[in-house]
């Protein structure tokens, strides 16, 4: 598990490596675009093992996961992930931010699973994450972005993170 999250951060400091100041000045902003791909993955990771998630780590910081991923909490239902197609933030702290808790999230998960019996579901999580290394990570984060083309939001929809604004 500590591999695939390292593998992960790696993606992430490639990205975040490429300090120049023409990125804002281009037509398209490929920083932003690749933050969202790795956060959409992430995601997608959770919508895969969401029981073992909602298990294992307490429920203030699964709602939390669901407020800065602009989830409405009707739509935050048992066992169904919401689409972010099309939903996806374009501020890139913002994004930083969803990527930076996934990743506390699975490294917490991966420390308590360590402490417990071995399970059936536990076991599958682990054998999935140790299938992905950095080569195929990034394959995934390509073909996600020939699957799902549109993962930014309009320009003109407000980021909130409260269902009550």
């Amino acid at each position: 598990m500590e591999t695939f999250v390292n593998n992960v951060y790696s993606v992430y400091e490639l990205i975040n490596s490429n300090n120049s100041t023409t990125t804002q000045s281009t037509f398209l902003n490929t920083k932003v675009i690749s933050k969202q791909y790795i956060a959409y993955y992430l995601y997608r990771i959770y919508c895969k093992y969401h029981k073992l998630f909602e298990n294992i780590i307490s429920g203030s910081e699964l709602v939390n996961l669901q407020k800065i991923l602009r989830i409405p909490s009707e739509n935050a239902r048992e066992n169904m992930c919401y689409p972010l197609a099309g939903k996806m933030t374009n501020d890139e702290k913002f994004l930083d931010i969803i990527i930076l808790t996934i990743l506390d999230i699975l490294n917490k998960l991966g420390k308590y699973i360590t402490t417990l019996p071995s399970t059936p579901q536990y076991t599958k999580f682990i054998e999935f994450l140790e299938l992905k290394q950095l080569n195929i990570i990034v394959q995934d984060l390509v073909d996600l972005q020939k699957l799902v083309p549109g993962l930014s939001v309009s320009a003109i929809r407000p980021d909130y993170v409260n269902d009550d604004d």
